[in-house]
């Protein structure tokens, strides 16, 4: 159930967030049929297109981890032990820092056997939000395009836990 809903969030925000402001992408007449479907259309290949990567606990160099204050959340970067292509480390945010170190601490015991990362350098929603996105990707939904203005990460941000014990 986790799962599921680790993924379908992530897509519902960017079909939310692509059809609140189609204006600045899409065209200067907002909200037509045929954009909506475009956006979802393309959404939806986005998800089969670009499978989450898992990450073994085991993978994790643990005794790395560095914990971050940012814009009022605190992330947490893990190393990986061997680099898997240009992928180094995961990182994880947080607004509560004990929330943050019981992460960690879930991790280090093995109650979190693995997770899931986005495998973007941004998040579609919020790279929709920051920047746009062409109509020109939106409209052929090819991979290399998307890829291309997503980015590929070398510090991939978790999308769901794994393999939870109690």
């Amino acid at each position: 159930m986790l799962q599921v809903l680790g993924r379908m969030i992530p897509f519902l925000i960017l079909t939310v967030a692509l059809l609140v402001e189609p204006r600045s992408v899409l065209s200067a007449s907002p909200g037509t049929f045929e954009q909506d479907s475009l956006v979802e259309e393309c959404a939806k290949k986005m998800e089969t297109m670009f499978s989450l990567l898992t990450i073994q606990a085991q993978e994790l160099a643990l005794d790395h981890v560095k914990v971050r204050f940012v814009e009022q959340q605190y992330v947490v970067v893990i190393p990986l032990k061997e680099p898997r292509g240009e992928m180094k480390a995961i990182q994880w945010s947080q607004k509560d820092a004990n929330v943050a170190i019981d992460f960690i601490r879930f991790l280090r015991q093995g109650k979190i056997g693995a997770v899931n990362v986005w495998p973007f350098l941004h998040a579609p929603s919020e790279l929709y939000i920051a920047r746009g996105i062409s109509r020109e990707a939106l409209k052929s939904c090819q991979k290399e395009q998307l890829r291309e203005a997503f980015g590929k990460c070398t510090q991939c941000e978790v999308a769901e836990f794994l393999n939870l014990k109690p």
